[in-house]
């Protein structure tokens, strides 16, 4: 699952490397609305359409692949298994999807999780603030903004980069509630310098699980790694992370039919 944006899945350099390193395995993205498989790599802001900004959300991408994989459950060179990947946006797609799409396996990177949606926003926002001296009393009010957004989801209004309606939608929601709920075998990714998502949200999540006594969790903490997977001195790690993650996955299908040993009642 491709990350925030409207630019087009084909167009994301990570889904590339996701798909080099899945090799041996076949590989599905959906577009979002409004959104061309010819679009730009990055567009923000206005470069969005009207299309996507009034359909676009979270719930929504969680529908359209439910109705794809259904389409393809019948295909007789599926072998029936199912394994979720992306991080940041896409891992929060992942997250809600296990469950429902009957997954073998989730990998989410750059998730977080453990805090909702709107407090990950936040945070990073605060920070973003702080790097640039922008004094507090000129901050922009989130509070506001979300509210509004959850006020008049389909009014067509955007902001940060996506529609109200994708706001309205992920503001109030936590992943790990999501994940918890899934017995299948989950990696989870994050690097301790992520200044878009704090890693103390994933940190969040990996308590939760240890709460509740569940063990199909792991969780890879790179230290110094930023969203990204670049590392302070500005080199790129996703190649080797994913290849890790990919060995993770293969390792995991071939152990107890891809299911938790020890799942709590």
């Amino acid at each position: 699952m491709q990350g925030s944006g409207c630019a087009s899945s084909n167009s994301s350099d990570n889904l590339a490397k996701a798909r080099a390193a899945f090799a041996d395995f076949a590989v599905l993205t959906v577009e979002k609305y409004g959104v061309e498989p010819s679009s730009s790599p990055e567009p923000t802001g206005e470069a969005c359409s009207a299309e996507f900004y009034r359909n676009h959300s979270v719930l929504q991408r969680v529908a359209d692949y439910l109705d794809v994989i259904a389409t393809l459950r019948d295909s007789p060179w599926w072998n029936g298994r199912l394994v979720l990947f992306r991080g940041s946006e896409g891992a929060d797609v992942a997250s809600r999807l296990a469950v429902p799409a009957h997954a073998d396996a989730a990998v989410v990177l750059s998730l977080g999780g453990g805090y909702t949606f709107g407090e990950d926003v936040r945070w990073s926002f605060e920070q973003q603030m702080i790097r640039e001296g922008v004094p507090r009393d000129q901050w922009p009010d989130l509070a506001a903004v979300f509210s509004e957004a959850k006020s008049a989801p389909r009014s067509g209004k955007a902001w940060g980069g996506s529609g109200y309606r994708f706001w309205a939608d992920s503001v109030d929601h936590r992943a790990a509630d999501d994940l918890i709920r899934f017995d299948g075998p989950i990696l989870m990714i994050h690097g301790s310098a992520d200044t878009s998502v704090p890693v103390a949200s994933a940190r969040a999540t990996l308590d939760r699980f240890a709460d509740a006594k569940r063990c199909n969790l792991t969780f890879w903490e790179f230290t110094g790694y930023d969203h990204g997977m670049t590392d302070m001195d500005g080199r790129n790690h996703m190649t080797e992370v994913l290849d890790q993650a990919a060995l993770w996955v293969k390792t995991r299908l071939a152990e107890r039919g891809a299911r938790s040993p020890c799942m709590a009642p």
